[in-house]
């Protein structure tokens, strides 16, 4: 039974307002910048929530000083990278990349902001990717899946300037466990510039092998999805789940 289906809820492509919760300034271009390209040209109002501030991403040549500056050249290059694909709204919740939050204080957090944005479908990453091994990526994901639980619970979340309301679907990327693959062939290209919008993350000698992988894992997709080994195009893959999925559920892994 196809519990989405039966709820009359849309497809992907289908949405009208869709939110991309990220944990770092760039997953959303790495896991759907093609399909939020392909829904921005569609109409689709796209909003940002980026989790961290991106501080960590400088890897072994960080310093304190260099994660400050850090900061401020992550944010101008995660709005370039929107922009790129259509974006409309940016919100960032100022967490420390890597640091001692909790899932409870990003729950509550987007708890809020998606009682007023009121999305169709919020895509995000999949905590439950195995061997996901890194915090703010399963805080991430997580505390979306809670939010989602508790959007239209007025007793744990009590109303502020905005009503409980219910949040239909999610749809994480980053998954191993897909059930909704997007073509992106037409957005690669721009994909891949969003991409590179983050020059502070990709502008360096790893890129050729990295868009290299990115290209691969993509064509790779799209022949699973088209079940054609030989099929050219480049595809991404969600799990696509109805929020009630998320709660006492245990056939939402073969869904």
């Amino acid at each position: 039974m196809n519990i989405r289906q039966v709820l009359g809820l849309p497809e992907v492509l289908e949405a009208k307002r869709v939110v991309c919760v990220q944990p770092h300034p760039d997953d959303n271009e790495v896991g759907a910048g093609g399909t939020i390209k392909t829904l921005t040209s569609k109409g689709c109002e796209v909003a940002y929530i980026t989790v961290t501030d991106g501080r960590a991403g400088a890897g072994a040549g960080g310093t304190a000083v260099v994660a400050d500056e850090l900061v401020t050249t992550r944010r101008a290059e995660r709005m370039h990278a929107g922009a790129i694909l259509g974006v409309g709204v940016q919100e960032e919740l100022g967490f420390p990349d890597g640091g001692d939050y909790t899932i409870e204080d990003v729950t509550a957090r987007l708890v809020a902001l998606f009682r007023r944005l009121k999305p169709e479908i919020v895509m995000t990453v999949d905590p439950w990717m195995p061997y996901e091994a890194h915090p703010d990526h399963i805080k991430t994901g997580l505390a979306v899946a809670r939010a989602l639980q508790f959007c239209n619970n007025a007793i744990l979340f009590p109303p502020g300037d905005q009503p409980p309301c219910e949040i239909p679907q999610v749809a994480f990327y980053g998954t191993s466990y897909p059930n909704t693959w997007v073509e992106v062939t037409p957005y690669w290209e721009t994909k891949m510039s969003s991409l590179l919008a983050h020059k502070s993350q990709f502008d360096n000698e790893e890129w050729p092998l990295l868009s290299m992988y990115f290209g691969y894992a993509a064509q790779e997709l799209w022949r699973q999805y088209r079940k054609d080994p030989e099929a050219t195009g480049y595809a991404e893959a969600f799990k696509v789940l109805a929020t009630r999925q998320l709660h006492f559920f245990p056939t939402a892994l073969y869904d």
